[in-house]
């Protein structure tokens, strides 16, 4: 499967819960936090966070209509997966706020920590800065024979160990495994999974203020205008 398809797999994944299309099963998931159900009182109040968390899945949407270089694989994955990174942090962000533990985030939505340690991947490269022109491939793709013998670096070996909490021991070790190597392949999730594991976890995060009486009064009191219309 080409680079391009696998981004355009993931656009029509985020499809289904960034726009508003009945006939295609397709809905403006965030949209639901309007509803009396969750956090909606009546005619005239306006769920403010609906809004804001639409909008950042609209920005990735939008992201992957409009990009044309889709082959350049490193170029399209970061910006990608930092516009990702801004929902996630969103989501985070509400988790805190009504008392959502990040060990009940690592069980229940593992892909929001794997898209922020990716971010942080991209955000501080540490030792890798300083290596030579690494090339990209996407997880579960057959590496091709003249990257075979390369050193791989993946989630599981070096993404997640490396940025589970600051350590300037694992900057230097870093340095001594990247500076100035060559034939450095990065084995990147594949972004129509990541659009998957993301769409069940907004989801599951509107049902879940929906089913607790408790979130919802905590949000009401701080996102919802009243008297708005």
């Amino acid at each position: 499967m080409k680079i391009k398809n696998k981004f355009e797999l993931a656009k029509k994944e985020l499809e289904k819960i960034c726009k508003h299309s009945p006939k295609k099963k397709c809905e403006e998931v965030f949209c639901k936090l309007h509803l009396p159900d969750y956090l909606g009182n009546h005619n005239n109040s306006h769920a403010c966070l609906a809004c804001n968390l639409n909008e950042s899945l609209l920005k990735v949407h939008k992201f992957l209509s409009q990009n044309r270089t889709k082959e350049d694989l490193e170029f399209t994955f970061t910006v990608y997966i930092l516009l990702l990174y801004l929902l996630a942090e969103k989501l985070t962000t509400i988790f805190k706020f009504i008392g959502i533990t990040q060990e009940y985030n690592e069980i229940k939505w593992p892909v929001l920590i794997e898209i922020r340690k990716w971010a942080n991947f991209i955000k501080h490269p540490k030792g890798f800065l300083f290596s030579h022109h690494p090339e990209y491939l996407f997880e579960n793709t057959k590496i091709p024979k003249q990257y075979q013998e390369w050193k791989k670096i993946n989630y599981v070996n070096f993404v997640e160990p490396l940025y589970k909490r600051e350590d300037e021991t694992k900057f230097k070790h870093s340095m001594i495994e990247f500076a100035n190597k060559k034939e450095l392949l990065v084995i990147i999730p594949n972004p129509e999974r990541l659009a998957k594991e993301l769409k069940v976890v907004c989801i599951e995060v509107c049902e879940k203020i929906k089913d607790n009486k408790h979130f919802q009064e905590i949000l009401k009191n701080n996102t919802v205008i009243e008297n708005y219309y």
